[in-house]
């Protein structure tokens, strides 16, 4: 087969048609190195100087552009980012507060949610609170000439990121919290139901604004949302379609509006197989995570399923293969590539963040086994 660009290579897989190699994502919504695994990286290769920073606060700081096109991955990632007016602030218990009211502390690296805007389900309330302002410019400053010149001078395949960690499921647990999220949906759910509209509104703000400028040169738009546990779903597809279906719905449908060529990619962790079938229906085009291990995500069996409607993202096993021996990830990236990857629709990478504890060489050997293993037609056979 002829050898393509990676924006070719990149279409015909989420078009469902076979490219000349499986392409190879890292840097995205999910697929980036955690900073202590990126200095690993780092000082194996022996490069002195970081890449960029790029994501103060988070657990995977950098961008390093040199390492993925190393190992020839196919793509460049960029998002919104916090309001240039904006400042942190403390309180007198050392609750540091974002631009959404969210209280944190820091516990050792990583910081913890430590108080929620809205402690009680009282609907007036969500009328009251400042919500951020996302259609304040200086979010979005420097992403339109930035895109148009790796438009225009590379040939990677181009793509948004999450701007805020999470989507309306996610963001309503920060503002009030796992359980009340939980218990509202059955017990207060005119409460639910108005700040689930509300949260919509402030994500689509923020996404129609970011994309927009963006759209030409746009291959897909990243959202997240963990829906999945090891064992089940968090909720049921009823109580997701009673309450998430419509409002995603709604973002969705906007998004594409603004920016009608590029694809919906979802990210969501652990079992969501029951999900799917809404999923689809409110928009997803490409789901991304697949973490093999958790119940009913075997890989054949999704795609068999349903490979005719989405585009799969990630699927390499974090909580074994990758932690585990080199030739675990070897098979693992073998076995993924014999599943996923025939007839196209199918972006290799690990199903979450590169973490501290995967070595190093399982790290390089997954891409390098998808370079030698994912080129069509496709040789390998599942075992």
């Amino acid at each position: 087969m002829t050898k393509m660009t990676s924006r070719q290579r990149v279409d015909a897989a989420i078009n469902l048609r076979e490219p000349d190699r499986v392409p190879l994502d890292m840097w995205g919504t999910d697929t980036r190195l955690v900073d202590e695994f990126y200095f690993q990286v780092l000082e194996h290769l022996g490069w002195e100087e970081p890449g960029q920073f790029e994501r103060p606060g988070k657990t995977a700081q950098y961008v390093d552009y040199r390492l993925s096109d190393l190992l020839g991955c196919d793509f460049r990632h960029i998002t919104a980012k916090g309001p240039a007016g904006f400042t942190r602030w403390t309180d007198d218990e050392g609750n540091s507060y974002d631009e959404w009211g969210i209280g944190y502390k820091k516990m050792g690296e990583h910081s913890f949610i430590s108080k929620h805007p809205f402690p009680e389900p009282d609907v007036a309330a969500i009328g009251r609170h400042r919500w951020p302002d996302m259609n304040d410019p200086s979010r979005f400053e420097g992403m339109a000439e930035r895109v148009r010149d790796w438009f225009e001078n590379t040939d990677y395949a181009i793509t948004t990121t999450t701007p805020v960690s999470g989507l309306i499921m996610d963001v309503y647990q920060y503002l009030r919290g796992t359980e009340n999220f939980f218990m509202d949906m059955c017990s207060e759910q005119k409460f639910a139901h108005a700040m689930i509209e509300q949260i919509a509104d402030v994500m689509e703000t923020l996404y129609v604004n970011m994309v927009t400028p963006l759209a030409p040169q746009l291959t897909w738009i990243e959202f997240a949302s963990d829906y999945g546990t090891q064992n089940a779903p968090f909720l049921s597809p009823r109580m997701y379609c009673d309450f998430l279906k419509g409002p995603e719905s709604r973002i969705f449908a906007a998004v594409k509006k603004a920016a009608p060529d590029a694809k919906i990619f979802m990210h969501s962790c652990g079992s969501v197989k029951r999900l799917i079938p809404d999923l689809i229906e409110a928009g997803v085009e490409i789901l991304s995570a697949l973490q093999p291990l958790a119940f009913e995500m075997d890989s054949a069996a999704l795609k068999r399923e349903f490979g005719s409607d989405l585009v799969f993202h990630g699927g390499i096993d974090m909580q074994q293969a990758l932690v585990g021996a080199r030739e675990q990830t070897i098979e693992e990236t073998r076995r993924r590539i014999a599943d996923y990857a025939p007839g196209g629709g199918y972006i290799i990478g690990p199903s979450n963040h590169f973490t501290s504890d995967v070595p190093v060489e399982n790290f390089f050997a997954l891409y390098e086994t998808a370079v030698e293993l994912g080129k069509y037609p496709i040789a390998v056979n599942a075992k």
